[in-house]
């Protein structure tokens, strides 16, 4: 939500009469950008709005992508609002029923030069809808987003892949099992071992011991272990070093 704003003072007069929801509203020359917003997330989103005319103006003219980076210099949340269409006829750049003599292929090149700059770009049909814009910009949520793919790539190492060739392991749990362990010989310890009491690794169970150890054919009181040099061996079991 919008806490307050401030209207550049070279904006027009409706511009500067815009309420925001019955904001504070201030208005004054801006360093960047034609209004800034604070929100209630402590946040500053600072908005440049243009014409579809003056969109292609300021970038014939240089000034564009310099405008964009001091945006994104004073706030990440930065974004230009363009007030109107632009269609492409005939690969040319149509706006407000009027061929502009841009190709649209070089206007879809800016477009992406200001994403690259990270500045987000929206259209609106007129200027009438520019403040809702701007409130609806504001109850974005602004929270970093987790986005899994739907198969997450793992890259076992030797040691690893041998854990996730064992009955109940495979790759989904071996990297927590090295997490849990601290290396994958102290996992084939860990999972050869029923007799001395420890934490539980994530979703590893007795049964999946069990059948660890009759995979690798251990007898009834013998388990993997890493054994220092001079440590004394457990009295009640076999150890077979690894």
């Amino acid at each position: 939500m919008i806490k307050s704003a401030i209207v550049d003072s070279r904006e027009p007069n409706w511009t500067k009469q815009l309420t925001f929801g019955n904001v504070p509203v201030a208005v004054s020359q801006l360093d960047a950008g034609d209004v800034w917003i604070a929100t209630d997330d402590n946040c500053l989103l600072v908005i440049e709005r243009k014409t579809p005319g003056d969109f292609l103006n300021t970038l014939s003219q240089g000034r564009l992508f310099p405008q964009c980076a001091k945006m994104k210099k004073i706030s990440p949340w930065s974004y230009i609002i363009v007030t109107g269409e632009m269609t492409n006829v005939d690969g040319q750049v149509l706006t407000d029923r009027r061929q502009t003599g841009w190709s649209w292929m070089s206007y879809q090149g800016a477009l992406l030069t200001i994403q690259e700059l990270g500045v987000m770009i929206t259209w609106i049909p007129s200027d009438s809808d520019f403040e809702d814009t701007v409130i609806r910009l504001a109850k974005r949520k602004r929270e970093d987003v987790t986005i899994r793919p739907p198969r997450i790539p793992a890259i076992l190492g030797d040691g690893e892949a041998i854990l996730a060739a064992l009955p109940g392991i495979g790759p989904e749990r071996t990297d927590a099992l090295v997490k849990h362990c601290g290396s994958a010989a102290q996992a084939f310890h860990y999972l050869t071992d029923i007799w001395t009491d420890g934490s539980n690794a994530p979703g590893i169970g007795s049964n999946t011991k069990v059948k660890v150890r009759r995979a690798l054919r251990l007898q009834p009181h013998e388990f993997l272990a890493v054994q220092t040099t001079g440590e004394e061996l457990n009295d009640d079991a076999t150890i077979s070093q690894i």
